[in-house]
């Protein structure tokens, strides 16, 4: 009964190994070609979506970093110059016509202090 076991087993991969002795190489071939191309392709497709998806996270923080930095460099240069303006006028005065020194507002306002008392 053993050696029977042994008889069907070595028969059967004596079988497939003549099978697939007598299959072209080149066929053979261009199955595993086809197969590593395939690999290589769905690494590239997933490589490039991890990198589209770096590229959203990491670099639209990064640009609006700069821009902001940007942003403040150009106000503090303005700054600057409103600074040296106001050092430079002659005379600064609270109103805007300097002969009348008297408040826009024609209604008088009730201060707090002054309706508490």
């Amino acid at each position: 009964m053993l050696l029977d076991l042994y008889r069907s087993t070595t028969a059967y991969t004596h079988r497939s190994t003549v099978a697939y002795a007598h299959r072209p190489k080149n066929r053979i071939t261009a199955s595993i070609d086809q197969i590593v191309e395939g690999i290589y392709r769905a690494l590239e497709s997933t490589e490039e979506k991890l990198d589209g998806r770096c590229d959203d996270i990491y670099f639209p923080k990064d640009l609006s970093i700069s821009a902001l930095t940007s942003k403040i460099e150009a106000i503090q240069g303005e700054l600057v110059e409103i600074q040296s303006y106001i050092a430079r006028r002659p005379e600064a005065s609270p109103s805007i016509d300097r002969r009348n020194n008297k408040s826009t507002n024609i209604h008088q306002q009730i201060s707090v202090d002054k309706a508490s008392n």
